[in-house]
């Protein structure tokens, strides 16, 4: 009699296992899907950064040199300022990849994303507080030295130099908190 009761026991603790594990499988699948979904939304945003980046490369000598008639230095420099910027998106994109994330295990791929986090802000804080002002400093100076005679021509495209700045900063601003808040998304749902 005891025996059967016991037997019955373990074969009950077997099924009661068999539907934890499947019920973790289930959980683990249904985390990934939303880190998947949550992980392409943030490399769209940041293909997009890199296409710009792209575009900027290919128009620079054109738009400054040809156009503006800024010196050749400050060209190379905008690219070289661009292909890093490329450069680290593409670094960061490959830190949150499909064959990094997907196999992992969930505590990994939220230090994995927290890494990503604290990186992509570094990146952005330098980008912003010490490359950007540094390179519109020397766009503004090239303008004015280039159009000291023609004050009235300097003026105007400082104005559009200015509302191209702010419309730019507002994007990539945009961009920014979109990719930080789907990280975010990415490490709430996992510790949830």
């Amino acid at each position: 009699m005891e025996e059967m009761n016991l037997e019955e026991l373990r074969s009950q603790i077997t099924i009661l296992k068999e539907k934890v594990d499947k019920q973790t499988i289930v959980n683990d699948k249904l985390i990934h899907s939303v880190i998947n979904a949550h992980t392409d939304d943030i490399k769209r945003k940041m293909f997009a950064a890199v296409v710009c980046g792209l575009i900027t490369v290919c128009i620079s000598p054109l738009a400054f040199h040809y156009n503006l008639g800024l010196s050749w230095l400050f060209v190379i420099v905008t690219d070289i300022f661009m292909i890093y910027c490329m450069s680290m998106e593409v670094y960061y994109k490959r830190m949150i990849s499909d064959k990094a994330l997907m196999n992992a295990s969930i505590l990994e791929v939220a230090q994995c994303v927290s890494r990503f986090k604290s990186g992509y802000k570094r990146y952005t804080l330098i980008n912003c507080v010490a490359l950007l002002p540094l390179w519109l400093i020397w766009l503004f100076v090239e303008v004015y030295f280039r159009f000291s005679d023609n004050m009235e021509m300097f003026w105007s495209l400082a104005a559009g130099l200015g509302v191209g700045i702010v419309i730019g900063g507002v994007i990539g601003l945009r961009l920014f908190f979109r990719i930080i808040d789907n990280a975010n998304q990415i490490i709430k749902e996992i510790n949830e």
